[in-house]
Order: structure tokens, then sequence, then C-alpha cells
């Protein structure tokens, strides 16, 4: 199904975010984990704080990324994913970073993006039975 910028910014008839929010909140995750394993952010601090908990809704044609864009930067991402882990070492994913090591690290961003995509799955489904 395609979903268009201005599908992706309608936020669902209940609290949450919209699709467009929940998937550039995807591409800052990832980047924070990538910026672990050494490979520098896509993003800019000014581009990731409007995907933070707490950041401000968009709602319009306002937005600073369209939804194309954050859909090519989450493959990019994933691209750059795949690559560091396979070049990742398993003393790599020992070492300790904010108390806690890369690999228990991993483990934790990969629920948090998880728990992501239930949602997104959940508005697609909202967006297609508008349709």
């Amino acid at each position: 199904m395609d979903i268009t910028h201005n599908d992706s910014v309608q936020r669902p008839p209940f609290s949450g975010n919209s699709t467009y929010w929940i998937t550039g909140h995807i591409v800052v995750a990832r980047c924070n984990f990538l910026m672990l394993l050494e490979v520098q952010s896509i993003w800019s601090m000014e581009q990731c704080r409007l995907f933070i908990p707490g950041s401000a809704p968009v709602t319009g044609d306002e937005a600073a990324v369209s939804f194309d864009s954050l859909l090519a930067d989450l493959a990019r991402t994933q691209d750059q994913l795949l690559s560091a882990l396979a070049q990742a070492s398993s003393k790599d994913l020992t070492v300790t970073k904010d108390d806690q090591t890369v690999g228990e690290q991993l483990i934790t961003y990969h629920a948090h993006e998880s728990y992501h995509l239930g949602q997104l799955e959940i508005l697609c489904q909202l967006i297609k039975s508008r349709i």
C-alpha cells in the first residue's frame, strides 16, 4: 500500500503519534545505535530533534523532510546497520558504553524498533481503511 505524505502526517483517532513521526523516530534510534558502532549519523541533531519524544507533531506540509525522504533514510540506515553488524566482531559487541555492552544496547534498540513497527502496522491499517 502506498502512503502519501499527507496520509503519513495524520494522527490516529486516539492518543498516539503519526506514521511520519514514528518512521522518523526509528531512523533517529538507528542513527543513535550506529554511532555506538562508530558510524556517523546521516542526520544532524536539528533533524533528530523533530522525532524525539515530546517533539511537536507535524500535521501538514510544513514537514522538514518529505515522507518519501524518511522512507529512503529508513532504507539507508537499514543498509548501514547490516553493514556495521557484519563488520562488528564479538569483541566489539562486548565493549561497554553507557553502562551496557554494545550487544545489550543492540537488543534494546531491536525491541524498541519492534514496538514501533507494531504501531506502524496498526496505523497503516487505519490509513487503508479510510481509502
